[in-house]
């Protein structure tokens, strides 16, 4: 892994974990788990989601049609709350 690539996954790490990037790095002499390689929060997931991806032609056999949707559901996250859900989420508060 290049220099360039560790400072990123640092820089992405701080990030999801809700820490500002100046913050030095956790001490690796203690640390209490092994973080996954690969973590990303909830606004790096949203920002790889695209409304207009086709899809990919590898997946248009025979095999996979049961299960393709021509229209992706968008992720919950961006899915406005209906009336019922806002009022059982302030009766909740």
């Amino acid at each position: 892994m290049t220099e360039e690539e560790t400072s990123l996954n640092k820089l992405l790490r701080a990030l999801s974990s809700g820490g500002s990037v100046t913050s030095p790095p956790l001490s690796p002499a203690l640390p209490k788990y092994k973080l996954a390689d690969y973590r990303y929060g909830r606004e790096e997931m949203l920002a790889l989601f695209v409304k207009d991806n086709k899809i990919p032609s590898d997946l248009l056999d025979k095999e996979f049609l049961p299960i393709l949707q021509e229209e992706p559901l968008p992720p919950l996250a961006l899915v406005p709350f209906t009336e019922e859900e806002q009022v059982c989420v302030l009766a909740e508060r």
